[in-house]
């Protein structure tokens, strides 16, 4: 008997497989163009794109398992402002006294919001769309109420000295807090998706929800656990902003939910589930973090074209990310289809062209 003959991986296969290869090109030319227009910019800010980068890269990293559920949240941003503004509100009065305690509020109000929105989409069977655009308004219509919560805006004078602090003085390797903090918990998370059986689950669910149940996936559940870590990330995120700018308001982060769900979106992340890597979201949030610190360093002087500007290179970026996608996925199928043909040869296998592509 004729053993088959292995082929080589195409370039269509490693496009498909290494989806965060062309993301990563695009951000070399970015990166390249960016440094020719300004000179010396990666000398002088590449601190400050991390930075910039660490709040969007921890928000995008929750976000990333409800987007692998076939879900979004569009209530993270305003998590944020709520944790951030609620445990600002604990040390002002005294009852937080330490910065640990600080991030296990944050990350505990999140958490409690983003289960709730998994409650209700999981068990209610609400529409995602509908019950975080909700959220977001509950949650902000909170902070300014000081009748009900006592916080208005939390201001620098409101925090501690070692908090204010904690974040940006530079530690191991010359770095500050925040971009440690915002390194460490992507690779928490993807490490989690990649090794663990819920891990597993999460992308079982979003590729297909019916096989998933059939296997004994327990859908609901896994809802709700992505819910949850995507609202802890966001709480989380809400005291990283808090030590970083001192100062949160019921505006706070409004509209940034967009700039999150885009750096998964850069990353190759489908926004159908069932597809997307940790590596692809890290780069996505950097592309985004490097846009919004190059453009007001050209000096267009318009906001509103600065803005025009930004917008136009997200979605180019995005649109070229889709585009490689769908190219190596026809490319792919037609080699998978041809090599079906000729091992069949005379069997009766269907031809290519009257096959179906579920």
């Amino acid at each position: 008997m004729q053993r088959p003959t292995q082929t080589k991986p195409s370039l269509a296969f490693l496009l498909v497989r290494y989806r965060e290869f062309p993301l990563l090109a695009v951000f070399a030319l970015l990166l390249i163009g960016v440094n020719l227009r300004i000179p010396g910019y990666l000398n002088n800010n590449y601190l400050n794109v991390l930075k910039g980068a660490s709040i969007n890269m921890v928000m995008a990293s929750g976000m990333l398992l409800v987007l692998l559920i076939g879900s979004i949240d569009i209530s993270v941003s305003a998590t944020l402002a709520l944790s951030g503004a609620i445990a600002g509100m604990l040390m002002r009065e005294g009852v937080i006294d330490s910065s640990a305690l600080m991030f296990a509020a944050g990350i505990l109000i999140g958490a409690s919001v983003g289960a709730l929105n998994g409650l209700l989409m999981s068990y209610g069977r609400i529409l995602p769309i509908i019950v975080t655009l909700g959220m977001s308004y509950i949650t902000r219509a909170l902070i300014p109420m000081d009748w009900l919560l006592g916080l208005n805006k939390i201001a620098r004078i409101n925090l501690t000295d070692g908090f204010k602090t904690l974040l940006l003085d530079r530690g191991f390797l010359t770095l500050p807090m925040l971009v440690w903090i915002a390194a460490v918990v992507p690779v928490i998370i993807g490490l989690f998706l990649r090794y663990t059986r819920l891990g597993r689950d999460i992308y079982a669910v979003g590729s297909n929800e019916s096989a998933a149940r059939v296997r004994g996936v327990r859908v609901e559940r896994v809802k709700l656990f992505a819910h949850t870590v995507c609202g802890a990330t966001a709480g989380l995120a809400g005291i990283l902003w808090l030590g970083y700018y001192n100062a949160i308001e019921k505006s706070t982060a409004t509209g940034d939910e967009m700039f999150t769900i885009a750096a998964c979106v850069l990353g190759g992340v489908s926004v159908t589930g069932g597809y997307g890597k940790m590596t692809g979201v890290v780069i996505g949030a950097l592309m985004i973090a490097t846009i919004n610190s190059a453009i007001p360093q050209l000096r267009i002087g318009s906001s509103m074209i600065t803005e025009f500007i930004k917008g136009i290179l997200l979605l180019g970026a995005i649109l070229l990310n889709v585009a490689v996608r769908r190219t190596a996925g026809r490319l792919e199928r037609a080699r998978v289809w041809g090599a079906g043909t000729s091992n069949s040869g005379a069997s009766g296998a269907e031809p290519p062209a009257k096959r179906r592509v579920m």
